[in-house]
């Protein structure tokens, strides 16, 4: 049996380089492995933050960021690409690369300098494009593909990278209805299927309650509350957070939140 791969971030405070005000503020909360774990709150309450603080991109000045117990911050570069696998909000390629080579540079970490890829990383990548079921687009440019698309192209690009852990910076954020259900049932499936850590930034509370294992939940840069989105999900800390008065509504074992819209004139 592997090692348990959770990501624990412990106390982690961040601000930005000559401000007086933290933008993270002791955050604490664990991510499973196996688990899709959602960090909720408004803008500005410091969630994209967050996220390029748990991939390397910003130095928090406090606090921890551990996976299976080991602190990424040690590691090189190329170790922590094969540690953390990044979704972002947007991405746009500077040249029209094909669906194909896009997935492919998923395996950036596996091949050397003045190497070219292996067969090996081709059979990741395709693996990876059948998972997210995109096999028909593969070889269409990917500046010429939809929304929807593109997001579940930088998904497979993030399987294809093997990485014990994934982490989604607000995936759902330019999507319709439809590519939103799409986008996070296909991360669901992909923690179930791989066993991988997901941590996932989102801004509606819903998805979470539909998609979410777990939630984490940011006020202006403080976690109020994290646990199983049925029990933290509540109306007064909708209210709270949000500033919205809200009803939730359960039917067949599902729990949806609904605005007062009375409260929204």
């Amino acid at each position: 049996m592997g090692k348990i791969m959770n990501l624990e971030v412990e106390s982690l405070a961040f601000r930005h380089r000559g401000q007086q005000e933290d933008v993270l503020r002791s955050v604490t909360f664990t991510a499973h492995q196996g688990d899709v774990t959602a960090i909720l709150g408004p803008n500005g309450s410091g969630k994209s933050t967050l996220f390029k603080c748990i991939v390397g991109l910003w130095n928090p000045y406090e606090g921890e960021i551990k996976v299976g117990g080991k602190n990424p911050s040690k590691f090189s570069v190329r170790e922590r690409a094969r540690l953390f696998a990044t979704v972002p909000q947007d991405h746009e390629p500077p040249f029209p690369y094909s669906v194909l080579d896009v997935v492919l540079m998923g395996r950036a970490s596996y091949v050397g300098i003045f190497s070219s890829p292996k067969r090996k990383d081709y059979e990741a990548a395709e693996e990876a494009i059948s998972l997210v079921g995109i096999e028909h687009i593969k070889d269409k440019p990917y500046t010429g593909i939809s929304g929807g698309e593109r997001q579940l192209t930088l998904i497979a690009r993030a399987i294809a990278q093997s990485a014990p852990v994934m982490v989604l910076d607000e995936p759902t954020s330019h999507l319709d209805f439809r590519n939103q259900l799409k986008v996070l049932s296909t991360v669901r499936s992909i923690s179930r299927e791989r066993n991988i850590t997901v941590l996932v930034t989102l801004h509606d509370p819903n998805l979470a309650l539909l998609f979410a294992d777990r939630v984490a939940i940011l006020k202006e840069g403080y976690v109020v509350a994290e646990g199983d989105p049925k029990s933290v999900i509540t109306e007064d800390l909708i209210s709270k957070v949000y500033g919205v008065e809200t009803r939730i509504i359960s039917s067949d074992g599902t729990r949806l939140i609904c605005p007062v819209m009375g409260e929204l004139t």
